[in-house]
């Protein structure tokens, strides 16, 4: 393996990561706009990302960084061609930020913050999704019919995860109505994404065998929800989801070696992420550790104890 191609795998790595954690911030934003009415479900949406929702875009600022210094050409290429999409993404992450917070400190009689946050958590799937699929497919911009639909099918594989992510956190907050709606939710998206994965890899030119991988995986996520698997399907979820991602790059048909910069550069690269590595991959899994061991006292809506039998 060529350092441009251990480069490569890096940048696919980070993006995996985005779109496993970030994407489901996205995706629980959109449901968050959808349970408006809902409170106990914008509780366990907002708990659920509360601790970690900031922390995710650090690989999407390590995928930015890998790029530009390993790849520079085809940063600039991206950047250029495309810097119309990326900037309504960049303002929507600032602004479903901003929105989550003001939301918390300021009464929001409107609902207004809300809203931001909902459509900013779909702007920024679409935007993104738009411009890697115009890449991968080599169309000519992010509003044409291939950017369109990889837009549309970002947003429905982020909202799939959250919902799949969702239906344990729900449970571990002793919320089991809540529980019951995003397993519904699961279904309803994983349907979706099904009827417009498949289809379109076909009409696109997407053959590789990766995309069959991830219509295995997302069946069987689809029977571990309806069976109440709600650990195992994270896995496979997760694996479905990411093997579209990993699908549509080998589908790109990059020359990486004309694009990478020079092997002393990458060298050095190599070197510094091998570093930043040792206390950022640590320090992730540990906070996830810490809030999965949240205490069930802290649940939004807990169920009430059964009262004593009586004689």
């Amino acid at each position: 393996m060529s350092y441009a191609d251990a480069a490569l795998a890096l940048i696919v790595t980070g993006l995996s990561a985005y779109l496993l954690f970030g994407g489901a911030d996205f995706g629980a934003g959109l449901w968050h706009m959808f349970t408006r009415n809902r409170r106990t479900d914008r509780e366990v949406i907002e708990h659920a990302m509360g601790p970690l929702w900031e922390a995710n875009h650090v690989w999407l600022i390590f995928v930015m960084v890998m790029t530009w210094t390993a790849f520079p050409p085809v940063f600039a290429d991206i950047m250029t061609a495309h810097w119309v999409p990326l900037s309504l993404a960049a303002l929507g992450i600032v602004a479903r930020g901003s929105a989550f917070v003001f939301a918390k400190a300021v009464p929001d009689h409107g609902g207004r913050y809300g809203w931001v946050f909902g459509i900013s958590s779909v702007l920024t799937p679409f935007c993104l999704g738009a411009v890697a699929t115009a890449i991968a497919t080599g169309a000519d911009g992010w509003l044409s019919l291939e950017g369109l639909y990889g837009g549309a099918l970002t947003t429905m594989l982020c909202a799939y995860l959250a919902a799949v992510y969702l239906i344990w956190d729900a449970r571990r907050l002793a919320d089991q109505d809540a529980a019951l709606r995003f397993r519904g939710y699961a279904l309803l998206s994983g349907i979706v994404v099904g009827v417009l994965a498949l289809p379109g890899a076909a009409v696109f030119g997407v053959h590789s065998p990766l995309i069959i991988v991830s219509a295995v995986a997302g069946v069987a996520s689809l029977v571990l929800v309806a069976r109440h698997h709600l650990l195992a399907v994270r896995v496979t979820g997760a694996l479905a989801v990411v093997s579209v991602l990993w699908g549509a790059v080998g589908r790109a048909g990059l020359d990486l070696d004309a694009a990478a910069a020079q092997d002393a550069v990458l060298q050095v690269v190599f070197a510094a992420l091998g570093v930043g590595a040792v206390i950022l991959v640590p320090s992730m899994l540990w906070m996830f550790v810490l809030f999965q061991r949240s205490a069930p006292a802290t649940a939004p809506n807990p169920e009430p104890a059964a009262p004593a039998e009586t004689r």
